[in-house]
């Protein structure tokens, strides 16, 4: 019976030590795209809440550099990550338009594209086990 223990336990150990080899590997990928998603999802705040506020004090070229500055923050975002999280924020960053004032014009297409594009990426980051949520950007329509 103690001949039969001891290569048990060897391979269960083994087996073991295996698991935990491949459980630390795929944990890399996750770890990048969860700091991925959590930084879009500030930017995305950030960008949201400029364009609710709109212009401080009437000086919308402030006003339009903070709002430029913080869709700059897309961009580098997709290098970070990987797979489909990076596939949709790269999708998210070539939809923007050179201005971000055409994000906020009533009905604006490429508000709308910016706001399904987020949420492509958000489903990315939970598909991808990082879930995010994003506030409410401010799609101003016709009546």
């Amino acid at each position: 019976m103690r001949s039969t223990l001891i290569p048990v336990v060897a391979v269960s150990a083994l087996l073991a030590l295996a698991g935990c080899s491949n459980d630390s590997g795929g944990d890399s990928g996750s770890g990048a795209n969860a700091d991925a998603c959590q930084q879009f999802a500030a930017a995305y705040d950030e960008f949201t809440e400029l364009t609710k506020a709109g212009p401080v004090g009437g000086d919308v070229d402030a006003w339009t550099a903070d709002k430029d500055a913080a869709v700059a923050k897309f961009a580098p975002l997709g290098d970070q990550a990987e797979g489909g999280v990076k596939e949709k924020i790269q999708t998210l960053v070539t939809a923007l338009p050179a201005d971000s004032l055409e994000l906020t014009e009533a009905d604006s297409e490429s508000g709308q594209a910016f706001v399904d594009n987020s949420a492509a990426v958000s489903s990315a980051c939970e598909s991808d086990g990082t879930a995010i949520t994003l506030a409410e950007f401010p799609l101003q329509k016709f009546n």
